[in-house]
């Protein structure tokens, strides 16, 4: 977080500033607006500044609109700027900005934050309107939201005329249907790029504003880049480039293959392949012939296919078979038992083979199924006994 707010450095001279600001009892005057951003959001924009416009120690930073200086203060200490001054058009301010830059240098230079030689920054007191030049500044900031138009192109004409400036952050509410950079240009700042625009917030308040920043471009780029804008892809200046033509126009009845011809009665330029029809297309895949070894399982698997269903479900008598021996009253889910396919339960003991061919549908040579009961010798008997009832009442029905 200390690297967001400019490191260590930047919050001891926020700490600083807070103490004297405290007793000169704030930063408020009797004309325009007060206010300042973040420690966060002052940083991002000298970072931006730093990034993209070459803002360093050889820089010269200006503030239009410097309250107390603290910007000033901030671009010093975190990016070493060789100097900084502001114009303020309130007197009470300004008062107050001398005192209070002064002492805050002092201590920074006491604790060794800065060096002996710096400079205080000094702040202008007058109107914008009726400053003649910002030279020899480089970089120009301004949180501008209280500042009346007059006052913005009183700025834009001393920032387009200036032979150093080369970038300028603003700070106010998001611009909104305008494109930031005809704005400025419509205030009298010149050809201008915006870098970058992101949120920024209040000190206190924690209203939220956006910073835009930009920078200038030189009259030779911005005449290029006029006349390429202006010019069509034959030359000429001020006409607009026609529009882009299909040289295959399709055609809704025809094919793919009619787009491109050399000329009316003639055969294709590039022969295309066409969508066949259905038949066509069945006709001209013959079958491939099959693999012996792959005919001779797809017979084994034509004969499986057509024989009866029990064949093909060898363990459906199985089936039946544990259901009627769970049928019995006997039969409860406290006595199951798991049996293994080598006819023994879960308790070890060997199944009858009674047990086995008491059910039908199972001959003797198959393995055990797999039942849960408790005794399979006592099932098997109850199975032998219900059997021989029913075939019992078979033969008295059928007499």
């Amino acid at each position: 977080m200390a690297r967001d707010r400019g490191g260590l450095h930047v919050d001891t001279l926020y700490g600083l500033m807070q103490s004297y600001e405290n007793k000169l009892g704030g930063g408020e005057g009797i004309e325009g607006l007060y206010g300042s951003i973040t420690q966060a959001s002052m940083q991002k924009v000298l970072d931006c500044l730093k990034r993209n416009s070459g803002l360093d120690s050889r820089s010269v930073f200006v503030d239009i609109g410097a309250g107390l200086g603290r910007p000033l203060l901030h671009a010093m200490v975190s990016i070493g700027v060789g100097s900084a001054w502001g114009v303020e058009l309130d007197r009470v301010k300004c008062d107050k900005a001398a005192a209070f830059c002064q002492n805050v240098i002092r201590q920074l230079i006491k604790q060794e934050l800065l060096g002996s030689s710096v400079e205080v920054p000094s702040v202008l007191c007058s109107p914008i309107e009726k400053v003649a030049s910002l030279e020899p500044a480089t970089h120009a900031y301004s949180f501008w939201e209280g500042v009346p138009p007059s006052g913005k192109e009183a700025f834009g004409k001393l920032f387009a005329k200036s032979r150093t400036l080369r970038a300028v952050a603003v700070v106010q509410r998001a611009i909104r249907g305008h494109e930031p950079a005809a704005m400025m240009r419509d205030l009298g700042f010149g050809p201008v790029l915006l870098i970058a625009s992101f949120p920024v917030k209040m000190s206190g308040s924690g209203r939220a504003f956006t910073a835009y920043v930009f920078t200038k471009i030189a009259p030779a780029a911005a005449n290029f880049l006029a006349n390429m804008a202006r010019a069509s892809p034959g030359g000429a200046v001020g006409t607009p480039p026609p529009k882009h033509v299909n040289p295959y126009p399709r055609s809704p009845n025809v094919g793919y293959t009619s787009r491109i011809l050399k000329s009316p009665g003639t055969e294709l330029a590039s022969p295309l392949k066409t969508r066949k029809p259905e038949e066509d297309a069945a006709q001209a895949s013959p079958a491939k012939k099959p693999c012996a070894g792959v005919t001779a399982a797809a017979a084994e698997n034509g004969a499986a296919a057509v024989q009866p269903r029990a064949a093909l479900a060898p363990g459906r008598a199985k089936a039946v078979q544990q259901v009627l021996l769970t049928s019995l009253p006997e039969y409860c889910r406290r006595t199951k038992q798991t049996v293994t396919a080598k006819g023994k339960s879960a308790g070890g003991k060997d199944l009858s083979k009674e047990a086995v061919a008491a059910v039908p549908g199972t001959e003797s040579g198959d393995k055990a199924p797999a039942m849960a009961t408790r005794s399979s010798r006592r099932l098997a008997a109850k199975a032998e006994a219900k059997k021989a009832a029913v075939m019992s009442a078979a033969k008295l029905d059928a007499c």
